[in-house]
């Protein structure tokens, strides 16, 4: 039990030392979020578990991405519906697709292409790569932060720079 609470932690801390631009409570809060969301989603209808549909939910500065993949578009109104009944979602961007879930190597080779995105984000210092939030779902990158549209504009190009991208959803926050 303690292993597990220590492995929490220190996943907690990762995640919040790398977003920059939010006070401590946005970042504390997206962390809840996220979870909750995912709960009231599985909550709201049986079909909308792990084994019949895959949906992947993100939080920055509550802004709510749901991305993945659900079997009927009903039910991808409903998880959108279910997420804007959270408390503290100040928008969704409900980006599920409907298809079958994907594969497990799909979801590897999406996993391989976030951490190539965020190193090249990371090595260009044009880029304030720890503002930026990156999930890939099906090849599809999805953009998340709060960034300048000039800041928004390099990252955008960096991502197009990284082979493998099919597509690049921008959900950025801009400050100016």
């Amino acid at each position: 039990m303690n292993k597990t609470r220590l492995l929490l932690a220190f996943g907690l801390a990762l995640t919040l030392a790398g977003c920059g631009g939010r006070s401590l409570g946005n970042k504390i809060d997206d962390q809840f979020l996220a979870p909750k969301v995912g709960s009231e989603i599985s909550r709201s209808h049986s079909d909308l578990n792990d084994t019949t549909s895959h949906i992947v939910v993100t939080s920055y500065n509550g802004v709510v991405l749901l991305a993945g993949q659900t079997p009927r578009a009903d039910l991808k109104s409903l998880a959108e519906q279910a997420a804007r009944r959270v408390q503290g979602v100040k928008r969704v961007h409900n980006e599920l697709q409907v298809l079958a879930p994907s594969s497990p190597l799909a979801r590897s080779t999406d996993a391989l292409l976030t951490t190539r995105i965020k190193t090249a984000m990371l090595a260009d210092n044009t880029v304030p790569g720890s503002q930026i939030k990156v999930v890939t779902e099906n090849g599809i990158v999805y953009l998340l932060g709060l960034v300048t549209r000039a800041e928004a504009n390099r990252a955008t190009a960096v991502v197009q720079g990284v082979g493998g991208v099919q597509r690049i959803v921008r959900l950025f926050e801009y400050t100016d």
